[in-house]
């Protein structure tokens, strides 16, 4: 994909960020009523367009110089982050559900971003400079959040290593927020519970 389809893919990407803003100045549960159905609608469409011509070609004409390869047989990036989403605000109080979500948005970009321009050194499967701009960016976000350093930094460090490996070849939409969120909850039950 060159550059330029990939800084749109971005900036598209980073649309996301509407969501774990919106946690901010409103209940939770507000968001997911209005998540949920759009997340539905958006995922069923995107099955449609893996299954019909008609809607792959309008889909094709619209976006598809900013779909990876790989994702005109399967489901687009959009969906996972849809998917993710409303699982994470489900299952995870606000202070972890809005990191969660920050760093899938603008950490993944910045890897993607930083990346494919600058990157020269591979890194499990991805670049060095990339991951180094995921962890930097992830660093950023947390400091201007009410959440524990220790265990942020601790998920950072593996949500990296989850973004640069792409364990299972699942989609970084989804294994990215998900890392963080479940490491941030694991390393704060192990501090509160004595054992760091």
């Amino acid at each position: 994909m060159l550059y330029k389809y990939e800084l749109i893919r971005k900036s598209i990407h980073l649309s996301s960020l509407i969501i774990p803003i919106s946690l901010f100045y409103f209940d939770k549960y507000f968001i997911l009523n209005l998540l949920i159905p759009l997340s539905i609608a958006y995922i069923a469409i995107d099955c449609l367009r893996i299954n019909s011509t008609k809607v792959s070609n309008l889909y094709n004409k619209y976006l598809g110089s900013i779909t990876r390869d790989f994702e005109f047989n399967s489901l687009t990036g959009a969906s996972y982050i849809f998917a993710s989403t409303c699982l994470i605000i489900s299952l995870f109080p606000n202070n972890i559900a809005i990191p969660s979500l920050l760093i899938m948005s603008i950490s993944d970009s910045m890897a993607s971003i930083i990346g494919r321009k600058y990157g020269k050194v591979y890194f499990l499967k991805k670049s060095l400079e990339g991951s180094i701009a995921f962890f930097l960016s992830s660093i950023l976000i947390i400091i201007f959040l009410d959440i524990k350093l220790f265990p942020a930094i601790a998920s950072i460090l593996v949500c990296t290593l989850v973004e640069a490996y792409q364990l299972f070849n699942i989609d970084d939409n989804f294994s990215v927020p998900f890392s963080f969120a479940f490491t941030y909850t694991l390393f704060e039950k192990i501090i509160a519970n004595g054992l760091i």
